[in-house]
């Protein structure tokens, strides 16, 4: 697997991971909720070198309790990527219902610190085999590099900067499987609440190339 698809199967992980976020509000222990999507202006992301998806949707249904009562919960989040090509960079922003049941959240972006949020969005890869049939990602420590403020969406948002390393095993599911180790990338997290929901951006480049300006110049661009 070539290090700019692994790059951009390791941005696509965002959506299943933040596609099992929560919202909540509803009647008779049932609780229904739908994200408005988040994007970045398609002349903004199509100048800086970027091309664009059209949003995504993933509703997810899970139970939980709610003062020892079981409810059912649907929330639909959306999830738009950008990729350039050239660089190998990536950008997932993706939007999740924000509530409470019972005073309690239930949504883990809330509660994740960014170490933890990058942890469970590359663990997600496994589970959806993205990247490639069987495909399996895993990662050596995540290590902090610092991080970056931008304003979003009207306010001042720290995103966070880590360094680590990507191992991949692929199997095509043609007959052809091909190994990636140590392959050493950057990654740019960050959270920010607006309106209703949670809004999640999460960007990659290979260590090898500095696609940092343009990935949080385009986080702050970014519309809800």
């Amino acid at each position: 697997m070539h290090r700019r698809g692994l790059l951009a199967a390791i941005a696509a992980s965002s959506a299943v991971a933040v596609a099992g976020c929560a919202g909540a509000g509803g009647e008779n222990g049932n609780y229904e909720f739908d994200a408005e999507p988040a994007t970045v202006p398609s002349p903004a992301a199509s100048e800086a070198g970027y091309d664009g998806e059209e949003p995504e949707s993933f509703t997810v249904e899970q139970e939980f309790d709610v003062a020892g009562v079981n409810a059912q919960l649907s929330a639909t989040t959306w999830i738009t990527r950008y990729e350039n090509a050239d660089n190998g960079s990536a950008l997932s922003v993706a939007s999740t219902p924000d509530a409470s049941v019972g005073g309690q959240s239930v949504n883990p972006l809330v509660r994740a610190d960014d170490a933890e949020l990058i942890r469970r969005l590359l663990e997600q890869v496994d589970q959806r085999g993205i990247g490639g049939n069987d495909t399996e990602i895993e990662t050596s420590d995540i290590e902090e590099r610092g991080s970056e403020t931008r304003t979003v969406l009207d306010k001042e948002v720290e995103i966070a900067i880590f360094e680590t390393t990507v191992n991949a095993e692929v199997n095509a599911g043609n007959g052809q499987s091909g190994e990636v180790e140590d392959v050493p990338v950057y990654l740019y997290v960050g959270t920010v609440q607006h309106d209703e929901d949670v809004i999640a951006l999460i960007g990659v480049h290979p260590a090898a190339v500095d696609a940092s300006d343009s990935l949080l110049s385009l986080m702050g661009q970014v519309e809800h």
